[in-house]
C-alpha cells in the first residue's frame, strides 16, 4: 500500500473524541456530558477541530445521567459539565460548589421542542379532564414534571388527583396503547418520533408555564478550578459559542456526531426539534427554573440566580 494511503488510515484510525493536537498548549479539559441533543454544539466542536482552533485540548467524557456528571466534577476526574438547569439548582441549593459558565440550551415558546402528549383518541380535551388520570414521568422532581406541576397549577388542575408513576421515555407510547398512562410531558428525540406515529397528539405546552424564555441547560463546573483558569475558561466558551451558532444553522449536518456520541439512533434525531444553541448566559435565564423549583419545593428556598452563575460567562 502507498505509504500515502497508510499515513491516511492511521489518521482516519485515530480517536476523535479525545480532541488533542501536538499543538495544544492549554492542559487537558475533561468535560463530562450525557447523551442528550443538548450538548451537540460539545461534540460538534471537538469533532471538527474547533477547540483546538482556539489553543485548547479538549476531551468529551460520556456519562450515563447527570447525577454522574455532578459526581465527576465535584471529585476532580472532569473539570467542566453539561447538566439540566434543575439539576445545578438542586446542587446548589445543598451547599455543593459549583458555578454555571455557559448555556447550552435555551427553551424558546416559538418552537416547542417539549410537550404533554395523549392518545390521539383520548377523550381529554380540556384541562380538567386531566383529573384522575394517571401521568407518566421520567423523574417526578425533573424538569419536565416541575413544568407540568406549573401549568397544571395554571389551569386550576387538583394534582392531588393525579397519579404520577416513573416511566422511561422510551416505554411511554406502549403503555400509554396499553391503557396504562393517560398522559406523559415528553422531550425530543421521543417528542417528534412518537408524533410521527400518529398515534398521539399534543394535548399542551407544560413549559411555557415556567416562562417565556429561559435556560434549559447549562456548562458548569467548580468555582475553585473555573477561578484558576479563567483564560481557559473564556477560550473554551468562545469555541462553543462559534459552534453552537453553525449547529444551530447546520442541525442535520450535525446530527451523525450528535448520534455517534450519544448512542441515539440517527433516525430519531433527523426530524427532532431543538432548543436554542447559544453558550451566552445571564442570570435572569436561570431565574424561572430557580422560582419554581422554589414552588413546588424541590428546594427549601429562591435565591438570586447571580450566585450561582460565574461572572466569567458569555454576556454579549
Amino acid at each position: 500500500m502507498p505509504r500515502f494511503f497508510v499515513a491516511l488510515a492511521l489518521l482516519c484510525a485515530l480517536p476523535f473524541a479525545a480532541g488533542t493536537s501536538a499543538q495544544t498548549i492549554e492542559p487537558l479539559i475533561r468535560v463530562a456530558v450525557g447523551p442528550v441533543d443538548a450538548a451537540a454544539p460539545l461534540f460538534y466542536a471537538v469533532k471538527a477541530g474547533i477547540y483546538q482552533k482556539y489553543g485548547l485540548n479538549v476531551e468529551i467524557v460520556r456519562l450515563a445521567n447527570g447525577a454522574a456528571i455532578l459526581s465527576s466534577i465535584a471529585g476532580g476526574s472532569t473539570q467542566l459539565g453539561q447538566g439540566s438547569v434543575l439539576a445545578i439548582v438542586e446542587a446548589y441549593a445543598k451547599g455543593l460548589p459549583f458555578t454555571a459558565i455557559g448555556n447550552l440550551a435555551t427553551y424558546d415558546p416559538e418552537h416547542h421542542n417539549y410537550a404533554t402528549l395523549v392518545p390521539v383518541n383520548s377523550p381529554i380535551k380540556a384541562a380538567k379532564d386531566l383529573e384522575g388520570k394517571t401521568f407518566a414521568a421520567v423523574g417526578l422532581q425533573d424538569q419536565s414534571s416541575l413544568a407540568t406541576y406549573a401549568w397544571l397549577d395554571a389551569h386550576g388542575v387538583d394534582r392531588n388527583t393525579i397519579k404520577f408513576v416513573e416511566l422511561p421515555a422510551s416505554a411511554t407510547l406502549a403503555a400509554m396503547e396499553q391503557g396504562r398512562v393517560d398522559a406523559a410531558t415528553l422531550y425530543e428525540p421521543f417528542f417528534s418520533a412518537y408524533m410521527a406515529t400518529g398515534k398521539v397528539r399534543i394535548f399542551a405546552n407544560p413549559f411555557d408555564a415556567i416562562g417565556k424564555r429561559f435556560s434549559n441547560a447549562v456548562l458548569y463546573g467548580t468555582p475553585q478550578w473555573v477561578n484558576e483558569h479563567r483564560d481557559v475558561v473564556d477560550k473554551f466558551l468562545r469555541a462553543t459559542q462559534e459552534s453552537a451558532t453553525y449547529t444551530a444553522a447546520h442541525e442535520r449536518e450535525v446530527t451523525p456526531v450528535t448520534a455517534e456520541y450519544t448512542g441515539v439512533d440517527p433516525s430519531l434525531l433527523a426530524n427532532a426539534r431543538h432548543d436554542g444553541r447559544s453558550s451566552i448566559l445571564h442570570p435572569e435565564d436561570l431565574q424561572p427554573i430557580i422560582d419554581a423549583a422554589a414552588k413546588y419545593k424541590l428546594i427549601p428556598k429562591a435565591f438570586p440566580a447571580a450566585e450561582l452563575v460565574c461572572s466569567c460567562a458569555l454576556r454579549r
